[in-house]
């Protein structure tokens, strides 16, 4: 059996995060009411920002 250890992650590059965030804003376009669309939309936006924000905090240290 092999030995892998999972405390060692990879980060996706830039446009896959960017591809992501387009595809589910479609996805909330596309299938989702005025309603859905505006609250999914600030979720996501918040939830690709808090992220961005993490990522970037931690290349500066």
């Amino acid at each position: 059996m092999s030995e892998t250890s999972h405390t060692e992650s990879t980060s996706l590059p830039t446009f896959a995060y960017i591809a992501a965030f387009i595809i589910l804003f479609i996805i909330l376009a596309v299938f989702g009411d005025l309603f859905v669309f505006i609250l999914g939309t600030i979720g996501l936006v918040v939830t690709f920002a808090a992220f961005y924000k993490d990522k970037s905090h931690d290349d500066h240290h």
